[in-house]
């Protein structure tokens, strides 16, 4: 899967939660971001309304995570651990990269907008990745065939929101990437630590296989 050309909007994306996470939301001007990204007052306004307007686009910024993490993952992986793989790097990068309150706004904003949902939108190249990959493996018969592409692409990405809504609501009070590789949707912790990522592959196949 090659990567994308990283384009005008990607830019100022990129460049404008960079900067939200540093200075704050309420304190980086569209100015700031413009400067940052090294593009113009006239494509900035081509792509958003405002300021307002980005908070939606954080979901393509992990589509950028995604890329990076797809030219760098071993192609000999079973489609499970690719899987497990992505999920660990990207919420790691949730973590340590997306400030809590705007990651919150995010949630929030999908949920009242009259505009395209970000998270929703079946076009972003994180679902066209974990549709690939889905769909590879049920080609090799790795996963079930009694489900849909569609069917467990909607499975799966279904689970990776819910654990980062949860994850909120829990206000960061555990970690968002060591919970999802040790935990699976039965695990209440007691497995052993040794046994915890191979009971979330475990999971993660239940998903897929059921």
């Amino acid at each position: 899967m090659p990567r994308k050309r990283q384009t005008t909007k990607s830019k100022i994306v990129k460049a404008a939660w960079n900067l939200f996470y540093k200075k704050g939301y309420h304190a980086t001007t569209i100015d700031d971001i413009i400067t940052a990204s090294r593009t113009s007052k006239g494509s900035f306004y081509h792509y958003f309304k405002g300021k307002d307007a980005l908070l939606g686009s954080l979901a393509y910024l992990f589509d950028d995570k995604y890329e990076e993490l797809v030219t760098s993952m071993d192609p000999t992986l079973s489609a499970a651990d690719k899987l497990l793989y992505l999920n660990y790097e990207l919420f790691l990068m949730i973590e340590t990269s997306v400030d809590m309150e705007l990651l919150t706004l995010l949630y929030s904003s999908q949920l009242t907008t009259r505009d395209q949902r970000a998270l929703l939108d079946d076009q972003r190249f994180y679902f066209t990745c974990i549709r690939e990959i889905i769909e590879t493996a049920q080609n090799r018969g790795e996963f079930t065939s009694d489900r849909s592409v569609s069917e467990l692409v909607h499975l799966y990405t279904m689970y990776e929101r819910s654990l980062i809504y949860d994850w909120l609501l829990c206000q960061g009070s555990y970690s968002l990437s060591k919970y999802s590789a040790e935990h699976s949707a039965r695990d209440t912790g007691t497995v052993p630590r040794k046994k915890l990522a191979q009971t979330k592959k475990e999971c993660l196949q239940n998903i897929i296989k059921n």
